[in-house]
């Protein structure tokens, strides 16, 4: 793994736009909630949306609550809505952006022309709690780790008395 992101560090601000070009922050998507992260390597890479898609089955499951799901491909405006198109074939429901500063902002880089992605896992606090990122994107995304990394932040929120128990 080749970035700076590190489990128990706060989450770095990211400036995202949105396939209509309304731009935001990654705070404000997921405005005070666990959230999983997941930076594409690129608008059209095929494993990511399907990571995309494992992704969405997790939440339309209930495994992950009330957790709130981002998708980022690296880019502006075109990109973000090429991403939200190829995203809505199998996981409609995904909120997809895109961020021209997303992958420097976490150190994720480019390996023999690879450039890497990620899945990160961040606490109701804005504290990572899980960071999994590849060059291959493949060995970005791994649905038992989400499941544990969110279950471990709801109830360590649940204890700090952040949600309400029942939400679990």
């Amino acid at each position: 793994m080749n970035t700076t992101l590190e489990t128990g560090l706060a989450f770095p601000a990211l400036d995202l736009v949105s396939a209509s070009g309304a731009e935001s922050s990654l705070a404000a998507q997921i405005g005070g909630r666990i959230a999983v992260v997941h930076v594409m390597r690129s608008s059209s890479c095929p494993v990511c949306l399907a990571h995309a898609a494992a992704l969405q089955r997790l939440l339309d499951s209930g495994a992950l609550g009330d957790t709130v799901a981002v998708l980022i491909a690296p880019g502006g405006v075109e990109e973000a809505k090429d991403a939200a198109a190829r995203a809505a074939r199998r996981s409609p429901s995904a909120e997809v952006f895109a961020s021209e500063s997303a992958h420097a902002v976490l150190g994720l880089g480019t390996v023999a022309l690879l450039q890497q992605s990620a899945t990160i896992v961040v606490d109701s606090a804005g504290v990572v709690r899980s960071v999994r990122a590849s060059t291959l994107p493949m060995g970005s995304f791994s649905a038992d780790e989400v499941r544990t990394a969110v279950a471990d932040a709801a109830r360590d929120a649940a204890a700090r008395g952040r949600i309400e128990p029942e939400r679990l």
